[in-house]
């Protein structure tokens, strides 16, 4: 069989140009899936270790602040404007708790979930303490807090392990 060097050359030259219009539309393709997989990703993890930080400080400086308040018999605004220690403490759990809703997303349901949880801890913490019992009262709250935080960091460790 005797094949034209014409046909060898056409079906050369129509490889050819359909690898030069293929490679750039695959070259975009790759570099959305790098895109994805590095720069989202990358910013997911800060964001993770971030919220696993601040819960803790919070956690902490709940528990902190409850026992100091349970020593507290007179109204909490007098006590905190009185002593300066205290005072900042309690602004670095404001603080917290602010960095702590500034990351969530008001339209995720455990997001919410969080954030009133941490609203019922304050609120534990300014009211006054009818029957003493504070400190285990914040103890719950900080325990669901954590609860509700593993939750939400191991949803957004799923979406980190899949690139999204």
């Amino acid at each position: 069989m005797d094949i034209n060097p014409q046909w060898i050359t056409l079906v050369f030259a129509s490889n050819a140009m359909i690898a030069s219009i293929a490679g750039p539309f695959v070259s975009t393709w790759i570099a959305k899936i790098e895109f994805k997989a590095n720069v989202l990703s990358v910013n997911r993890q800060r964001w993770i270790e971030t919220m696993r930080d601040l819960v803790a400080n919070l956690n902490s400086q709940l528990l902190t602040t409850a026992a100091i308040r349970h020593t507290v018999e007179e109204p909490t605004g007098t006590v905190i404007a009185r002593d300066p220690e205290l005072f900042r403490r309690v602004e670095n759990l404001l603080r917290t708790v602010c960095k702590i809703e500034l990351m969530l997303n008001p339209l995720e349901e455990d997001h919410q979930q969080l954030k009133a949880l941490m609203s019922e801890a304050v609120g534990q913490l300014r009211s006054p303490s009818p029957d003493g019992h504070i400190e285990e009262r914040i103890d719950v709250i900080s325990r669901d807090i954590i609860q509700a935080s593993q939750a939400i960091l191991k949803r957004e460790w799923m979406r980190v392990k899949r690139g999204e």
